[in-house]
């Protein structure tokens, strides 16, 4: 666990330098301006719901153009190659689910020692309501053929993902059982709205549970294949080391945890406060959470509020009074239905992936 380290002068320091960063109500917190990438502020982690100007974002190329004759192309291993324009994913009967994404990246600052990559806060983590088309129902009217292992999706970003790597467009595969799962959507709407450019419009895949990198942007083209899919962010990125040192390809959201309030660095006084945060798990529902004011030591259970979905992260708060003033270090750790329980340490890997060990909360109580 990353433990504190603060003293009085650099608590100071870290305060105000926090509260100027990411002052309330600015937007995103800019992590790239060329391909934006962005996280949501602190002060909207509060929310069950985020609002889409402040959804994350998280893009490995510039956003893509395309002609207003937009078409979706699905082939490979199926019965009839089809293609289907937006008109078309309209005449299906629609489906809404709350889905909280995240960032495979998500907290990798925390990381020590550092590693390449976006260093994302707490913020490359969101929830939206959205709207669509499950992808079986698309599966189905093609009809998959006998031998298909996967499903392979395009995207119309492209780019050099790497210097030593042609330009090649977003491609990422799902196993057959998780494309024809009925809650695989291809999306169209998000909190009630089109999808902006931002967010993939005009459609856009999303899975539930799995880390971020799997829900395709901008679809182009969806082909089931024979074989497993070796691409550059199949294969070179989205992995991690396993203990014996071979690469293990990750997908679902491990449990995981966060403080939304008090935020780090915040002046306190001796008196009751409410701390609050959410916990989501790609596995299974949340079961408890715990908070301790100690580091670590000793935890108290916290209440789990508000709405309870599925795929959305769970909403919990606490009743905390200091016994006394001085430097107090919150963590909270949250415990799925399956069984796992977030870490205290997150396992370092090299490309910084999977960060969901407890993240300490600073706070001065005077």
């Amino acid at each position: 666990m990353n433990t504190c380290k603060c003293s009085k002068a650099e608590f100071d320091r870290e305060r105000n330098e926090t509260l100027s960063a990411q002052p309330e109500g600015k937007g995103l917190v800019t992590i790239e301006e060329e391909p934006i990438i962005g996280e949501t502020p602190q002060a909207i982690l509060k929310s069950w719901l985020t609002p889409n100007p402040l959804f994350y974002i998280r893009n490995h190329y510039t956003i893509p153009e395309w002609d207003s004759d937009w078409e979706l192309s699905l082939g490979g291993h199926v019965n009839s190659a089809l293609s289907f324009t937006l008109h078309d994913f309209h005449s299906f009967p629609i489906q809404t689910l709350p889905v909280t994404l995240e960032c495979a990246g998500n907290n990798r600052s925390d990381l020590e020692p550092q590693v390449p990559g976006n260093p994302f806060q707490n913020g490359a983590v969101s929830t939206a309501i959205w709207a669509g088309v499950p992808l079986r129902h698309l599966l189905e009217r093609a009809g998959i053929s006998e031998g298909a292992v996967e499903v392979l999706f395009e995207g119309y970003d492209a780019g050099q993902p790497d210097p030593s790597v042609d330009v090649q467009p977003y491609l990422r595969s799902l196993p057959i059982d998780v494309a024809m799962h009925p809650d695989t959507l291809l999306a169209y709407e998000m909190n009630g709205e089109p999808l902006s450019r931002e967010h993939g419009y005009p459609v856009r895949l999303v899975v539930p549970g799995w880390y971020g990198m799997a829900s395709v942007k901008w679809l182009k083209r969806i082909t089931v294949l024979q074989e497993a899919f070796e691409g550059f962010f199949q294969t070179d990125r989205y992995i991690v080391e396993s203990d014996d040192g071979e690469p293990v390809p990750i997908s679902k959201m491990h449990v995981k945890s966060l403080i939304s309030w008090p935020e780090p660095n915040t002046a306190l006084t001796v008196q009751s406060h409410m701390i609050n945060g959410m916990a989501w798990s790609g596995f299974a529902h949340i079961a408890k959470v715990e908070v301790s004011d100690d580091g670590g030591e000793t935890w108290n259970e916290a209440d789990l509020v508000g709405p309870r979905y599925r795929y959305s992260w769970q909403q919990w708060n606490i009743a905390w009074t200091p016994k006394s003033a001085g430097h107090y270090t919150l963590v909270a750790r949250a415990t799925d239905e399956d069984g796992n329980i977030q870490p205290l340490e997150t396992r370092w890997n090299s490309l910084g992936y999977i960060i969901n060990g407890v993240r300490p909360v600073c706070v001065e109580v005077s």
